[in-house]
């Protein structure tokens, strides 16, 4: 028997158009095969064969690793973010840049600001098919590693990998000079610059964060006796589905089962994303604390060390207040100066045996 191959198409090239900010003038660049065959400012020019992108901004979306409850509707999604965006939840539309693990890559931007740069491409008649931000654009990296995209003079755009895989996204200014915060520092990093990235990511397997317009269903006529290979598929792809519906169903119980061990019986996905909100709020709090006792330690026993004839008589926490007993001459500690380091309010009060000293790490200085 002898099969013959059908050949294969070349995927359509891409065009990728990007709104400019502050009054600047938007770029295009024609993309095929993975490469930047040509770009400018303003209008694009018309392609009929290209396939249009909305570039999304670097400096206008936000990037977030989340812990999503199973079976969170993508409406529910800005919830998430709450407590990290300063915008109202239904101000804003977010997008999935992965799923892994229970956890959500989410990419947030304004839903006015989205809606007027649709408008712009519909009145050049540019029928949008994929919405991606600017950074997807970039290659993943490898962890331990990093991009540095400098693109505009006063910006530089940084894509990198921790050690446990996540990717991240930094749009950093210039005028802050120096480097990025910590997380970047140690990472081995390579420069790029131009207006677009000289190597992109595989376009065709980019997730869009907003699904625009679908492809058009494919007509086949069919002859006599050609139905054959077509009900095979259609019986694969039928128990195909019905693994990944089992698969998921399992999984799902799997995540119902974690949620309920960590924050209890919940009544939605809704309740169980505020739940999953307030106890990660909790856990930030208590890290935070421990790090300004931590600081206030080292600056006290800093003090201490130099000052022999002051001496610690007592010492409590409760959780949030840390309390200090100190006899000799403690008056003189620069208690107020340790607690502005720290970032806390402190009370000082004499007593008959000393000095009572109470750092109060839930009020800041």
């Amino acid at each position: 028997m002898k099969f013959e191959r059908w050949p294969q198409r070349a995927p359509k090239p891409w065009l990728l158009v990007r709104p400019g900010l502050a009054e600047q003038p938007w770029n295009w660049a024609q993309v095929e095969q993975g490469r930047v065959l040509a770009a400018g400012s303003g209008q694009p020019p018309a392609h009929a064969q290209a396939r249009v992108a909305l570039i999304l901004p670097a400096r206008s979306c936000s990037h977030f690793h989340v812990a999503a409850p199973p079976g969170l509707k993508r409406d529910e999604w800005p919830l998430l973010l709450e407590d990290r965006l300063l915008q109202a939840p239904e101000a804003l539309t977010c997008g999935c840049a992965s799923h892994q693990d229970g956890r959500l890559e989410l990419v947030s931007i304004e839903q006015a600001l989205l809606a007027e740069w649709l408008a712009q491409c519909e009145r050049w008649q540019l029928p949008v098919e994929r919405c991606w931000a600017e950074f997807q654009l970039l290659p993943a990296t490898p962890p331990g590693t990093a991009l540095c995209w400098q693109r505009e003079a006063d910006f530089s755009y940084w894509k990198g990998s921790s050690e446990d895989a996540r990717q991240h996204w930094l749009a950093w200014p210039a005028m802050l000079g120096g480097q990025p915060p910590a997380l970047w520092r140690g990472l081995q990093v390579e420069s790029l610059a131009g207006d677009w990235p000289p190597e992109l990511a595989p376009l065709e397997r980019l997730p869009s964060l907003f699904e625009r317009h679908r492809p058009r269903a494919l007509k086949l006529a069919l002859a006599p006796g050609q139905w054959r290979l077509p009900a095979a598929c259609l019986v694969l792809a039928g128990i195909w589905c019905g693994l990944w519906m089992l698969q998921q169903y399992r999984q799902a119980a799997v995540y119902q089962a974690q949620v309920v061990a960590a924050i209890g019986p919940v009544a939605s996905p809704r309740q169980a994303a505020q739940l999953l909100k307030r106890e990660r709020q909790e856990v930030d709090d208590h890290q935070l604390r421990l790090r300004q006792l931590e600081g206030l330690q080292a600056q006290l026993a800093s003090w201490l060390n130099g000052s022999p004839g002051s001496r610690l008589r007592a010492v409590s926490f409760d959780g949030q207040r840390w309390t200090l007993r100190l006899q000799g001459d403690a008056a003189t500690a620069p208690w107020q100066a340790m607690a502005n380091e720290a970032g806390v309010a402190v009370a000082v009060a004499d007593e008959d045996a000393g000095l009572k000293v109470v750092f109060d790490l839930g009020a800041s200085s």
